[in-house]
C-alpha cells in the first residue's frame, strides 16, 4: 500500500475519533465543559463515570463502613476522586472520620483532596510491600488508651489483631497494559495484571468472620460481609478459567459488569468480587 493511501486512512480515522469524543458526554464532563448523564460533577477521565456505574448497582463502597480503599492503575485520579466523593462528601463525611484512600500509578499524578498518592510499578514487589504497609498502620495512637478508656481500648486491640491478616474494604483495579495489537500477546498481559492484583487483594481484604451475616440495605442491596474487588478485564476464554479458579471459591459473589459508559466496541468488563472469604481451603 502506498504511504500516501496509508495517510489518508489514518486521517480518515483520526476524524472520525474526533468527532466521536467530541459527541461524548462523558468526554465532556471529563473535561469539565459538561456533566454526566446523571448530573455528576466533572472528573479526570473517561473511566470514572463506569465506576460510580459499578457503585450505583453493588455495594462496593458503603458510607460508614468502608474505611480503606486502594485504587490501582489509578493514574490519573479519576476513580480515587469518585470514592473520595462517594465516601467523604455531605453526611458521609462524618461517617468516615478515619477513611484511607491510597492511590498506586507508575505514572504520576496531581494531588487528590483525601488521597494519599503513591507513584510506583505495581507488578515490583518492594513498592506492593510499601502499599501493604501503609495499610496495616497501627489503628491506634499513643493516647487512644487514656481517650477512649481500657475496656474499648482493649476491644480495638484484638480487633486490630485479628485483622492484622486484612484491613481493607475494597481494591479497585482499572489497570490496563499497553496494547501490542497482538491479541495473544495482550490477553496475556492483561491476565498477568488480574492475577497480580487479585493476589495482593487476598493478601490484603479484610476477611468475613465465622458468623458475619448478609445485610439488607434501603432498597434489598445486599452488603457482603469481607472486603471487595473489583478488576477490569478484556473477554477471553482463559478469562473465564481465571475466575472460576481464582475469584469464585475466595468471594461471596461474583458477577461480571461491563458499565453503560464502556464503550460498546470494546471487549473490556469488569469483576465485581463481593465479600472476601479468605483461603477456600480453610473455610
Amino acid at each position: 500500500m502506498r504511504i500516501s493511501a496509508i495517510l489518508l486512512k489514518g486521517s480518515a480515522s483520526s476524524s472520525r475519533w474526533i468527532a466521536r469524543q467530541s459527541r461524548d458526554p462523558y468526554v465532556k464532563s471529563r473535561s469539565g465543559s459538561g456533566t454526566g448523564s446523571n448530573g455528576q460533577a466533572a472528573y479526570r477521565s473517561r473511566s470514572s463515570f463506569k465506576l460510580v456505574s459499578i457503585a450505583n448497582k453493588h455495594p462496593i463502597l458503603v458510607p460508614g463502613k468502608t474505611k480503606t480503599v486502594i485504587d490501582l492503575g489509578a493514574a490519573p485520579g479519576g476513580w480515587s476522586q469518585v470514592v473520595a466523593n462517594l465516601l467523604s462528601k455531605g453526611k458521609a463525611r462524618k461517617q468516615n472520620e478515619h477513611l484511607k484512600i491510597f492511590a498506586l500509578d507508575i505514572l504520576g499524578m496531581e494531588p487528590i483532596p483525601g488521597v494519599e498518592v503513591i507513584k510506583g510499578d505495581f507488578l515490583s514487589e518492594e513498592v506492593r510491600q510499601q502499599l501493604r504497609e501503609k495499610t496495616r498502620k497501627p489503628y491506634l495512637s499513643q493516647n487512644s488508651e487514656e481517650m477512649i478508656g481500657n475496656e474499648e481500648y482493649s476491644a480495638r486491640t484484638d480487633r486490630q489483631d485479628d485483622e492484622e491478616e486484612g484491613i481493607v474494604d475494597c481494591v479497585l483495579s482499572d489497570m490496563m497494559a499497553p496494547m501490542t495489537g497482538n491479541r495473544t500477546r495482550d490477553v496475556g498481559l492483561s491476565l498477568q495484571l488480574c492475577a497480580a492484583a487479585t493476589v495482593f487483594a487476598r493478601d490484603t481484604l479484610k476477611k468475613a468472620k465465622k458468623g458475619d451475616e448478609i445485610i439488607k440495605k434501603d432498597g434489598g442491596k445486599k452488603i457482603w460481609p469481607g472486603g471487595n474487588l473489583v478488576i477490569k478485564f478484556f473477554a477471553h476464554p482463559d478469562m473465564d478459567e481465571f475466575r472460576s479458579l481464582e475469584l469464585d471459591p475466595w468471594f461471596g459473589k461474583v458477577v461480571v459488569e461491563k458499565p453503560k459508559e464502556s464503550r460498546s466496541e470494546s471487549s473490556e468488563a469488569y469483576w465485581v468480587c463481593l465479600g472476601f472469604k479468605g483461603d477456600p481451603a480453610t473455610q
